[in-house]
């Protein structure tokens, strides 16, 4: 039995691709999922996998994943429009227009229609137990601007709801004397929890978020994506900056790999609005195509669980992100 522990980027509806990506991961026997970070979409698709695997094993874990996404598809036409801005042509003005509105005139409901879904899906205390895979989920908090990780024993629905709040979308998540917004702002998701009391493991990062872009963005809706998304790799690079040097260490083998939606690294022009879609045939879609591209991983790097790592952090993150004077380069 191989140990596999999971990182979880962000993404909104491309989080989608994530639950193909671990429907196809569930189905083999030899791979034990032992630890889960996930970050906004990536806390949620973590959340019901946790919490399905602490209920119903494997296939209690594919119909939590399944689930989770027809009922975000099934919310209802109130969720549906206050949630996004929908992918016409037609309504690209609304999309440019994100950046001037605040949720808290527009979104009165708030987080309510997925905090009622989260409620009947996920099962807390069974999160709570060490029997279940150990889940970890990020935020950060408005006031203070610290990242914060929420771990097993502190885990709720309000945590799993803050790591999901997009500023712009959603009214901030109150926990104990702070409000929190998405974690991807800190990091995407955070991987240390996944390592840090550990000297050998392999960790499987499911990338959302492309790295690069080949274009200038020039629209309000596409200029404000590429900040979010410099945003979220900025942080994701300082983890893997830790992670690095954690692996420097004599013991030490934390061995990395990657599997990559395969738009995030094309030169594909940006469509942010996809992000915040909600549809079942998007999602069927993308869900496709996780299982796909999870197939290929699995063909071309499944011998290498527990033996080497398949991506080389230095190259794909550090050098092509640049290291501080303080990083030895």
């Amino acid at each position: 039995m191989t140990d596999l522990n999971l990182a979880l980027q962000g993404g909104g509806a491309h989080g989608a691709f994530t639950w193909g990506v671990l429907d196809r991961l569930l189905e083999e026997p030899d791979i034990d999922i032992r630890r889960i970070s996930g970050t906004s979409a990536g806390a949620l698709n973590g959340a019901a996998l946790a919490s399905g695997l602490a209920h119903g094993g494997r296939a209690g874990a594919k119909a939590s994943l399944a689930r989770l996404w027809q009922q975000v598809a099934l919310a209802g036409l109130p969720f549906t429009l206050l949630l996004l801005p929908l992918r016409k042509p037609s309504q690209g003005i609304w999309d440019d227009a994100v950046p001037l509105t605040s949720p808290y005139l527009t979104n009165p409901l708030g987080m309510g229609p997925l905090r009622f879904i989260l409620n009947d899906l996920i099962d807390i205390e069974a999160l709570r137990q060490p029997a279940a895979p150990a889940l970890h989920v990020n935020a950060v908090g408005v006031n203070s601007g610290r990242h914060r990780v929420f771990g097993p024993g502190e885990m709720s629905i309000d945590a799993i709801l803050a790591s999901a709040c997009a500023p712009l979308v959603f009214q901030a998540v109150q926990i104990d004397d702070e409000a929190y917004w998405d974690g991807s702002y800190a990091a995407n998701p955070a991987l240390w929890p996944l390592y840090a009391d550990r000297t050998d493991a392999d960790v499987l990062m499911v990338e959302l978020t492309p790295l690069t872009r080949t274009e200038t963005p020039t629209t309000a809706k596409n200029i404000l994506n590429r900040i979010n998304e410099i945003a979220s790799t900025q942080g994701l690079v300082s983890e893997l900056k830790d992670l690095a040097a954690f692996n420097a260490r004599a013991g030490r083998d934390i061995r990395m790999h990657v599997l990559s939606l395969p738009e995030a690294s094309s030169g594909l022009e940006v469509e942010p609005s996809i992000k915040r879609s909600v549809g079942m045939a998007l999602f069927e879609s993308l869900r496709r195509k996780g299982r796909e591209a999870c197939e290929s991983w699995l063909g071309a790097h499944r011998s290498s669980l527990g033996v080497a790592a398949t991506v080389d952090i230095e190259a794909r993150y550090l050098s092509a992100h640049g290291r501080g004077p303080s990083d030895g380069a």
